[in-house]
């Protein structure tokens, strides 16, 4: 089969331009100039302090629960996050012991938790329960 049998009047379907995408594109750039895209209003400081956890540093975290009794998680660092809000680092951390009952380790909630809350934890210093 030669050029001319496949393209009718010698031409071809590379070359052709589809409508529907023309109009899809025209109608696109015509949205994006009517409606400008929404700029975040957070503002991010000049310089970030230094955070005082890196992914990977064991942490403990000391909480009162709803019975207002004292509970301490021992956890590692998994993921560093700035919060705009409180304008503080806030961590990610997989939980691995405290003292809750054993079932409940490990443990990754997703929930940030923010620096402040956190402490340094030296696994050779202190004993788990």
């Amino acid at each position: 089969m030669n050029h001319n049998a496949d393209c009718p009047e010698g031409r071809s379907q590379l070359f052709t331009f589809p409508r529907r995408e023309l109009l899809q594109r025209l109608a696109s750039a015509a949205l994006l100039t009517i409606f400008p895209v929404h700029q975040s209003a957070a503002k991010l400081p000049a310089k970030y302090p230094v955070p005082s956890f890196q992914v990977g540093d064991k942490v403990a975290d000391h909480w009162i629960d709803e019975f207002e009794i004292a509970q301490i998680e021992y956890g590692e660092v998994v993921g560093i996050c700035w919060h705009p809000d409180e304008e503080v680092w806030g961590y990610h951390v997989n939980w691995t012991s405290g003292t809750m009952p054993s079932e409940y380790y490990p443990c990754y909630d997703g929930h940030l938790t923010i620096g402040g809350d956190l402490r340094g934890h030296d696994l050779r210093t202190v004993n788990h329960v």
